[in-house]
């Protein structure tokens, strides 16, 4: 009687124990995969930095405005010019 006793408490014992480590691999697999994941916005994340980088580059800028047709004046130049007392220009801020 003893004997099937502890024959039932090792057995009960060995099930849990399957049980644990079976949700430790489960965990594990989990754990794996969101690190995979963290590692792809972390890229999609890097990418989207240097884009903006290139894209708010003062010479992108520039670029792009002259294509765009917007008609912006440089602060620099401007103050520049008036400096000079060349033709002075009317910055586009105090219009």
């Amino acid at each position: 009687m003893r004997l099937g006793f502890v024959i039932i408490v090792l057995a009960a014992m060995a099930v849990g124990l399957v049980q644990i480590r079976r949700e430790e691999m489960t965990a594990r697999h989990q754990i794996q995969s969101l690190r995979a994941a963290q590692v792809k916005i972390r890229r999609t994340l890097w990418e989207q930095q240097v884009r903006m980088g290139e894209l708010t580059a003062p010479q992108t800028v520039r670029r792009r405005a002259a294509e765009m047709a917007l008609g912006l004046i440089d602060k620099a130049e401007v103050a520049r010019r008036m400096a000079e007392n060349k033709e002075a220009v009317q910055p586009l801020w105090e219009r």
